[in-house]
């Protein structure tokens, strides 16, 4: 199953969640009951890659770069790297950032002050208890690649979103987060 869903996700482009429940499918195998642990899923996915796309390694750390750019530029509102640049579990062409603010306003100015333009929408969040709700989130392109900016409230913080594979605490990563990721992958 790990073979599997690591080719998904190299070679497909899916996002992990929808490799496992594939992968699954096609093994004819009960996810919740077979999962591998996360750990090893990424295991895998880095040696798939490095044997069979390793262009895709670098393509990983030009994302998390561009990233980190962005970020800073966003650093009043708090942003947190989240989605398939955390791990590199996932298609490489989108970067999802949650940002905080009290409204999707505040954003809205700084995006419209740097002439950015922008379309709105809404992402679903998996959260505690099973629920799901939809947050506002304005998109862009930076280059080719879709930039999603998930616009949570300070409130927040007490209820966080969480990770639609376990249940646990969803894989987020701090500028300062991401700034040590990208070092550790160049030494």
């Amino acid at each position: 199953m790990l073979t599997d869903t690591a080719r998904l996700i190299v070679d497909e482009g899916y996002d992990l969640p929808s490799a496992l429940k594939r992968a699954a499918r096609v093994q004819a195998v009960n996810l919740q009951q077979t999962c591998p642990r996360r750990e090893a899923i990424w295991s895998a996915i880095r040696e798939y890659r490095a044997l069979f796309r390793p262009e895709q390694s670098e393509l990983l750390q030009q994302q998390r770069r561009l990233a980190l750019q962005i970020m800073q530029t966003l650093a009043s509102f708090k942003p947190r790297l989240l989605g398939s640049l955390v791990r590199g579990d996932g298609p490489l062409d989108r970067i999802q950032l949650l940002v905080f603010a009290d409204s999707p306003e505040p954003v809205i100015w700084h995006l419209n002050d740097r002439h950015i333009p922008w379309q709105a929408g809404d992402t679903l969040l998996h959260y505690s208890a099973g629920r799901r709700l939809a947050r506002p989130t304005l998109r862009f392109l930076a280059g080719e690649t879709s930039i999603e900016l998930i616009i949570l409230s300070d409130q927040s913080a007490s209820d966080p979103p969480r990770d639609p594979v376990s249940s646990g605490t969803l894989d987020m990563r701090s500028i300062d987060e991401l700034r040590t990721l990208i070092d550790a992958e160049i030494a």
